[in-house]
């Protein structure tokens, strides 16, 4: 059985599917079958092992995670929130560039 998969347009809409499927993982979510939503073409663990990758090579250090995971967790990208700081915004517009690199190198988007 052939099974098709919904495409993601770029690396804001991956990052927001892997936060969003980390938390469901925390709630108790452990297969395909348990999940409602699209069926993407893209596992959790192959994003952790592109994060790794971009730390190994210090291409992102731990304030640009903790900034990508913490907008990631909210759901909306920075920019679009007056609470966040110029920083945060220029944190999360490098990390999302380089995780995009790394998506379009492996065909994702």
């Amino acid at each position: 059985m052939r099974e098709d998969y919904e495409p993601f347009d770029n690396a804001e809409e991956v990052w927001f599917w892997f936060c969003q499927s980390l938390e469901a993982r925390g709630e108790g979510l452990r297969s395909r079958c348990d999940y409602s939503g699209k069926i993407r073409c893209l596992e959790i663990g192959d994003v952790e092992r592109i994060l790794k990758r971009m730390r190994a090579k210090s291409e992102v250090n731990n304030r640009c995670l903790r900034v990508m995971f913490r907008w990631g967790r909210i759901g909306t990208p920075p920019y679009y929130d007056k609470r966040a700081k110029p920083s945060e915004t220029r944190l999360w517009e490098n990390g999302i560039y380089i995780f995009g690199l790394y998506l379009q190198a492996k065909g994702i988007i």
